[in-house]
């Protein structure tokens, strides 16, 4: 059976993401969009540089042209923000991204963004995921489509780039006189930042730019463990500041001139900071569950409403469609902000942050110790366990029947249950949460002293091995 987990589907190349499963997936998508009458609006269909994604992308797109539905098909590799953009710049129907966003090289997999420019909202993916079990349950094979001739090809990049410098402050970026590198993960921003770079004369060296299907061995998500090499290329190259975005170019992550790896959520609270300071910006700041308590505390600074949702951007997609939200995100490092589609996008939160410090004249190191020295100091860490199927279900299912009153020798003072299993203590938090789509449940833990830290995760982690 075809999972949907948080923000699409996913799977292991020739497992269950096979060409079969991706042609049943875009008659699914098909079925939905003639349904709701709004074949003439089309589709947009992109993919990244994972193995057989440009054939993938191209089978989807003959698939949704046969069942009578305009389909515009990129001609080269584009990131997921693109994608969007195209959505919204077309007023289609939505957009069909082949991509597994973050995860490793042996998985592939589909996003679906709606017309609105923005991940789907659960309502719209529940009655995609109907579509699809209708067609599973048919029993039928889904033979190579033929090849449609009406479907329109298109350049992304250029118009997606002008949407990013619509963003951005031309003035402050071009007297930014640093190094700047910026490691695209050998995923699907690659040479992005390098022709933006042109457009402020910035100094930008752009790190795993080559196509590269395996990703070097790397999972391309922008997290501390992933980031060594452009740590050391900051050091040794005496950089300014180091960037990095993932496998479809949608998160960010960042390396401070020091060595120090800035996490999303610092990211998150800097950028609140910048945006209300420098550029005037008001409105509200939506976090999912798994972000910092930091970025609450800079919401109040500032007198800005806080919101929190469960996890998955597309939670902070549909505030952004009802609220005035200024920032949105998640821990994984998919940001959103006011003034732009409801979307993530790495190479746009790069940027800013290239701005941030010079106009600041001060490194994101110097920046999130004045903020932390002035309003608390978080540690925050994420761990992520390989359970198999049912342990992670049966651990899941525990933590939903009962939530522990005691994590070791920890004292839970509350509990949360609305997306996993959010266990508060009296300084700090962790929560566990069971992945939508592999065999893995990840710990998240918070707390103001890093030994704190480290005794609150090796106690979650002795609770889900035993439990």
């Amino acid at each position: 059976m075809i999972k949907f987990g948080t923000d699409g589907w996913r799977g292991i190349i020739s497992e269950d993401f096979t060409f079969n499963n991706v042609r049943l997936v875009a008659e699914g998508i098909a079925n939905y969009i003639c349904g709701r009458g709004e074949a003439a609006s089309g589709i947009v269909v992109g993919y990244d540089t994972r193995f057989l994604s440009a054939r993938y992308a191209a089978d989807c797109a003959s698939v949704l042209a046969a069942k009578g539905i305009k389909v515009w098909l990129a001609d080269s590799i584009m990131s997921t923000p693109a994608l969007t953009w195209q959505v919204k710049d077309r007023a289609a129907a939505g957009g069909v991204m082949i991509t597994a966003s973050h995860n490793p090289g042996e998985y592939n997999g589909l996003k679906f963004k709606a017309a609105y420019g923005g991940s789907a909202s659960p309502e719209i993916m529940a009655e995609i995921e109907k579509c699809v079990r209708l067609l599973e349950e048919s029993g039928r094979t889904f033979p190579k489509a033929s090849q449609v001739s009406d479907i329109e090809y298109f350049a992304p990049l250029a118009s997606y780039l002008e949407h990013v410098a619509d963003m951005l402050d031309k003035k402050t970026l071009a007297g930014f006189k640093g190094k700047i590198l910026f490691d695209v993960m050998h995923g699907a921003a690659r040479g992005y930042p390098k022709e933006l770079a042109r457009e402020y004369g910035l100094n930008v060296v752009e790190l795993h730019g080559e196509l590269n299907p395996s990703f070097g061995g790397v999972n391309p998500e922008p997290i501390e463990k992933n980031l060594a090499p452009l740590r050391q290329a900051v050091l040794e190259q005496k950089a300014y500041i180091g960037l990095a975005t993932d496998g479809d170019g949608d998160r960010i992550g960042a390396i401070d001139a020091d060595g120090r790896f800035i996490n999303p959520h610092q990211i998150m609270a800097l950028l609140t900071k910048y945006l209300v300071e420098k550029r005037g910006w008001t409105g509200g700041v939506a976090q999912t569950l798994t972000v910092s308590e930091l970025v609450k505390r800079v919401a109040g600074k500032y007198g800005l409403k806080s919101y929190e949702t469960s996890v998955g951007f597309k939670y902070i997609t549909t505030l952004m469609l009802e609220e005035d939200i200024l920032i949105g995100g998640e821990e994984s490092g998919g940001i959103g902000l006011k003034n732009y589609i409801p979307e993530r996008d790495g190479v746009l939160l790069g940027f800013l942050l290239i701005e941030m410090v010079a106009a600041y004249g001060r490194t994101l190191g110097q920046l999130i110790d004045e903020l932390m020295g002035e309003l608390g100091w978080f540690y925050y860490a994420r761990e992520d366990l390989n359970l198999a199927t049912d342990k992670k279900e049966g651990l899941m299912k525990i933590l939903a029947d009962k939530p522990p009153s005691k994590l070791g020798q920890l004292e839970i003072v509350s509990s949360n249950l609305t997306d996993g299993c959010k266990l508060y203590l009296s300084d700090g938090w962790v929560m566990l949460r069971a992945s939508g789509t592999e065999p893995i449940v990840r710990i998240y833990a918070e707390a103001n002293e890093p030994k704190r830290l480290h005794q609150i995760i090796k106690e979650a982690v002795d609770y889900a091995h035993n439990a």
